[in-house]
């Protein structure tokens, strides 16, 4: 088996110190566990100390001693730090469970890799399939923007004289951008393995009606090419080759292992993923609000309607990481319940496929019913609080929208006067 490639959320976790266990990419085929790296850990300590030293500095040197513009209205001092004591609670929460985390996905990327490798071992004929682990456009534009963002900000606290502010500030920002990409590269890799798998499932399909019911089209007409895989990608195996009982019993075996593996790793990263998003929508909220406040009370104060959208905007990389992480996720939940309808079809060639095996069909049909009853109850969510779905946009929105009504019923005028003086 092929070494797999490096990852860009593994070189983004490296820098930011996210990462404490050797990579799989040094490991190879000859059994070795990634183990703890010494480097890697004393690196990870090393940043997050002169992270709570920025942390340290920005809040008691900036705000306490030499007040945070003190001719500047109210509302901007809160919200600094607001976006300063949130960023720290969401980074202390990561790199609390960093530790369990890494160890965690050490066992999910061996699990991945075993799956895999068993898919190539017992079905040869599909040894050369890949799944085409399509990256998302959010990914890069929520880099970017995340990058010109950091840089304004860093531009602004450095013309304020506020140095420190600009490491608490904009750390947390990158640190919680990995970690939803790493999370979501793991759910990736688990989606790919099970796409694979109802390929080989759609092949079984295949080959029994080529075999059972063999169609001849008609002169100059074209044939129906409605498979789930591309037709680039799709063998047609005879039935000696292809199709078994112990095939089809081991193919549902390692299809259970990768819904394990999915349960596992969504438990390894619930606790930053509730951190990350509670942090993420208060923060933008709050800022919404402000720039909300300032567009209807004065329209023509420029420096402040700027100084509010650069607060609101510095967690739309965020906004769009998670939303490229709810796409996989449901995707994901959605391939891993595609195998119960394609099983139901394989179920209607009982006659010529189970008639000599009622074993097999009975266990066919209670797999089937399994991912069917468990179709109800999301693989993914923040440990029950809510789910990693679409359902999760909706659930959003109508909190803030509730939210901000009740902060806009507030009074802001005399407040925001005082940058009129």
């Amino acid at each position: 088996m092929d070494k797999p490639a490096p990852s860009y959320t593994s070189v983004w976790s490296k820098i930011i110190g996210m990462q404490l266990y050797s990579s799989y990419e040094a490991g190879g085929d000859d059994g070795r566990l990634p183990s703890l790296s010494i480097m890697r850990l004393l690196y990870s300590i090393l940043i997050f100390g002169g992270y709570l030293v920025g942390f340290y500095k920005a809040v008691v040197e900036t705000i306490i001693l030499y007040t945070l513009s003190p001719n500047g209205p109210t509302i901007f001092n809160f919200a600094y730090m607001t976006q300063v004591c949130s960023g720290i609670l969401g980074t202390v929460i990561c790199y609390a469970s960093l530790w369990r985390t890494d160890r965690m996905k050490c066992v999910f990327i061996d699990g991945i890799l075993a799956s895999n490798r068993k898919i190539n071992d017992r079905y040869y004929q599909f040894r050369n399939m890949q799944v085409p682990a399509k990256q998302s456009y959010l990914v890069p534009v929520s880099i970017g923007l995340l990058f010109i963002l950091s840089l304004c900000e860093a531009y602004a606290q450095y013309n304020k004289g506020h140095y420190f502010a600009i490491i608490a500030i904009v750390y947390p920002l990158w640190m919680f951008q990995v970690t939803i990409l790493e999370f979501t590269t793991l759910v990736k890799s688990a989606e790919c393995i099970v796409t694979k798998l109802n390929w080989m499932l759609d092949a079984f399909l295949d080959s029994l009606q080529r075999q059972s019911t063999p169609m001849i089209s008609a002169k100059g007409e074209k044939k129906a090419l409605n498979k789930v895989y591309p037709i680039s990608r799709r063998p047609y195996v005879p039935e000696h080759e292809l199709i078994s009982g112990e095939r089809l019993t081991y193919m549902f075996v390692v299809h259970e292992d990768v819904a394990k593996l999915a349960e596992f790793i969504n438990r390894a990263y619930s606790l930053q993923i509730i951190a990350i998003v509670t942090v993420t929508f208060v923060n933008t909220l709050f800022g919404f609000f402000i720039e909300t406040k300032l567009l209807f009370w004065n329209y023509e104060m420029v420096d402040l309607i700027l100084r509010a959208c650069r607060y609101a905007f510095e967690c739309i990389p965020a906004c769009l990481v998670v939303y490229n992480m709810l796409v996989v996720c449901a995707a994901t939940h959605a391939e891993l319940f595609k195998s119960a309808s394609l099983l139901h079809k394989l179920l209607q060639y009982k006659a010529n496929y189970f008639i000599d095996d009622q074993a097999l069909f009975e266990r066919s049909k209670a797999i089937a019913l399994q991912l069917l009853h468990r179709k109800r109850f999301s693989l993914f969510d923040g440990s029950g609080l809510f789910k990693l779905d679409f359902t999760f946009i909706f659930s959003v929105f109508s909190a803030a929208t509730s939210y901000l009504i009740v902060l806009l019923q507030f009074d802001l005028s005399k407040d925001l006067e005082k940058a009129l003086m």
